[in-house]
């Protein structure tokens, strides 16, 4: 970091130099070149640090602001000639009383209200939130659709969105929610794709849309793509946000989009590079320094684990009461030998994917509160969930096995600092800095490249195939063991393996009957059909996410099915010797439960019940029926209401004693009214329950 940036942050010589400074900031903000402005508007952001010093050049600030368009940052008595009063009103959002917007938020909010579709790269700080808040505080439109890349996303922007617009509309994250005419729907692609009854947004926002292009995205982006092109042939206007994408490759003309890239920043950031040492040492030598709110970037959650241990091995500690007091709540309700609860106790956490999302919820807001010190996190959070961090330590550049590019590490980076908050935000880099290049964005619904897969394409409409994508799918439709209509509703399954699925059950029909005909629950020698069909065929003979045979899958949904208990399968799961610690015991179970529990196995168990049923009907046998077993698996053997409220934030354990006693109804909005009159002290809650019922019960 050069001393040029330093001394811009130096209260000492800003005290001594103030109009030096805001001399020296206005004539790069005169510059007509953006590096110089940009650089203007970094330093006036830092010594907004120490804005207590310019007390003497205030009119001279004030004037600076603006014309760096930073109008958030100007205070209410701010002296301003008439003609600035008229720019400042210029840069309010109708409807959303007492926000500013700076001066590129403005351009884009007024290209929005025009009707013009826009695809916004910008740095995290921008502000992209505050200009969806915007467009439907403009109560243009009826049917608003929000697509964001997680669950835990789906909960930070139900809880944000309900505060702000409850009385006006009502915000639906679940199929089984009413509508109302006044609607925000707020959902992951996969929830989007498989809503049975049709939504007609008039307006829709995909977040992180740099997830469209398979450069950038993962095994879930050919969803993403799906839930695009539907949105987007919808004709609603669009609104696609994400940071630090230099361009797309889809011609402006064929979506009718505008795109904006911008390098407009509202918090300063410095960058600092790790000396001599290991990586733990010098992650060490950071941590035993800072006073502040930290996340901790690595690969996995593992080596996060790994970290913190040797962290508060060699000193690094900041004991807070409330975060013990949830650490004591997590031994007592999932095991004294977890390591979590240990590393609260020393104002440390984990965030990963595989936690229970109501454990990952309170952590974030324990962190964002001041009581956990230092949150070490994979990749988790650098996908939009918002936090109060003045610090990143980005202490590995890799995300599982695989180095990430500038565009993440920007995206990493950028989750320093907050306005209004922590202006200048610090990251420490321990490691070298990628190539600098930054990513073009591919839409492959719109372009349709070579690799594009079946499972996408079978999604478009025929007049929008190209040639090459008609000449791809002509084997699917050529073929006769399974209906084109039923390899669509399974979205994300590809269509080559599922056909092949359905000629092996066709081609040994009276073989697999008694196997494949059951309805309701399954006795185990046929889930073990199920399963090996699934491993075998669905997923192609590989495993993931925990899961490497189909007898070890047959295993964990039966012993799930047989204790229908978290506490029973973690207890079994830790006398096991093979498991190791009884840590990783907990870690193991926690990832099996979310990952295939939740999420994988209901999802391909509904792709085999539509293939043999399907197939069966064809050859004239009574077809088996699933969809009770997958919607239990779905919910862990549990009331629906267990899983579903622990997305709101409310642990499993206390759902399932409220079940107990109240009638919670059986669809989400049943359960959301019936827990607006419980009483958490006829349950006998501890005080940190009470907390976290409480939480739950101000944001929905």
């Amino acid at each position: 970091m050069s001393g040029n940036y330093n001394k811009f942050s130096d209260q000492d010589w800003l005290s001594g130099n103030g109009f030096t400074a805001l001399a020296e900031i206005s004539k790069l903000l005169d510059s007509t070149r953006s590096i110089d402005e940009n650089q203007g508007r970094e330093f006036l952001i830092r010594t907004l640090e120490h804005r207590h010093i310019f007390n003497g050049y205030q009119n001279v600030l004030d004037s600076l602001i603006q014309k760096a368009g930073l109008y958030p940052y100007l205070l209410e008595d701010a002296r301003m000639t008439t003609g600035e009063l008229v720019n400042y009103e210029y840069h309010t959002a109708d409807g959303l009383e007492g926000i500013y917007l700076h001066s590129a938020q403005a351009r884009v909010y007024r290209a929005l209200l025009d009707g013009i579709s826009v695809i916004l790269s910008a740095p995290t700080s921008f502000g992209k939130s505050l200009l969806i808040d915007a467009m439907i505080a403009s109560k243009m439109f009826n049917c608003i659709v929000v697509i964001v890349p997680t669950i835990a996303l789906i909960d930070e922007t139900r809880r944000r969105l309900t505060k702000r617009f409850s009385g006006e509309y009502k915000v639906i994250t679940h199929a089984t929610q009413d509508r109302t005419g006044k609607d925000i729907f707020i959902l992951t692609q996969e929830r989007f794709v498989e809503f049975q009854n049709n939504i007609n947004p008039q307006f829709f926002v995909l977040d992180e849309f740099y997830k469209l292009s398979p450069e950038r995205g993962d095994e879930r982006t050919f969803v993403l793509n799906q839930a695009f092109y539907k949105l987007f042939k919808s004709g609603a206007q669009f609104f696609l946000i994400g940071p630090n994408v230099q361009d797309i490759t889809v011609d402006e003309t064929d979506l009718n989009f505008r795109f904006y890239r911008f390098n407009f920043s509202t918090v300063a950031t410095e960058i600092r590079y790790a000396g001599d040492g290991t990586q733990e040492e010098n992650a060490l030598e950071i941590c035993e320094k800072i006073e502040e709110p930290t996340l901790i970037f690595c690969r996995s959650a593992k080596g996060a684990y790994k970290l913190a241990e040797y962290l508060i091995e060699n000193g690094v500690s900041f004991a807070d009461p409330s975060a013990s007091e949830m650490a004591e709540w997590l031994r007592r309700n999932y095991h004294p030998e977890w390591i979590l609860p240990k590393l609260l106790d020393a104002g440390f956490a984990v965030h990963h994917g595989s936690l229970p999302r109501s454990i990952a919820y309170h952590l974030l807001r324990k962190f964002n509160q001041g009581n956990i010190r230092f949150l070490l996190c994979t990749s988790t959070i650098i996908e939009g969930v918002n936090t109060s961090a003045k610090n990143i330590i980005i202490y590995e550049n890799k995300i599982a096995s695989k180095k990430f590019d500038q565009f993440t590490f920007n995206n990493i980076k950028g989750r320093a600092g907050r306005m209004f908050q922590h202006f200048v935000g610090h990251v420490y880099v321990l490691h070298p800095e990628p190539d600098p290049e930054l990513p073009s964005i591919d839409i492959p619904s719109i372009t349709q490249p070579e690799d594009a897969p079946e499972s996408l394409l079978i999604h478009i409409d025929h007049g929008d195939l190209s040639e090459r994508s008609l000449e791809q799918l002509r084997y699917l439709h050529a073929q006769d063991y399974l209906p084109m209509e039923v390899i669509r509703q399974s979205n994300g399954v590809d269509p080559r393996r599922q056909v092949d699925l359905a000629a092996e059950i066709m081609n040994n029909a009276q073989q697999y009957h008694e196997f494949l005909s059951w309805r309701g629950h399954p006795r185990y020698e046929q889930l073990q059909v199920v399963c090996r069909l699934i491993f075998d065929h669905l997923m192609g003979g590989s495993g993931k996410d925990g899961i490497v045979s189909a007898s070890q899958l047959c295993f964990h949904i039966s012993r799930l099915s047989k204790l229908k208990s978290i506490q029973k399968i973690l207890a079994e799961e830790i006398k096991n010797p093979k498991s190791g610690t009884p840590s990783e015991a907990i870690e193991s179970v926690l990832k099996i439960l979310r990952q295939w529990g939740e999420f994988h196995f209901p999802r391909y168990l509904a792709a085999l019940d539509r293939i043999q049923a399907s197939v069966f009907g064809a050859v004239g046998l009574n077809p088996g029926d699933y969809s009770a077993y997958g919607a239990a698996v779905k919910h862990l053997f549990m009331h629906p209401a267990v899983t579903t409220l622990e997305e709101y934030g409310l642990p499993y354990k206390l759902t399932d004693l409220i079940v107990g006693k109240y009638d919670l109804g059986e669809e989400v909005d049943s359960f959301i009214y019936a827990l607006r009159g419980i009483d958490p002290d006829i349950l006998n809650f501890t005080d940190f329950e009470k907390e976290m019922f409480f939480e739950v019960l101000d944001n929905i």
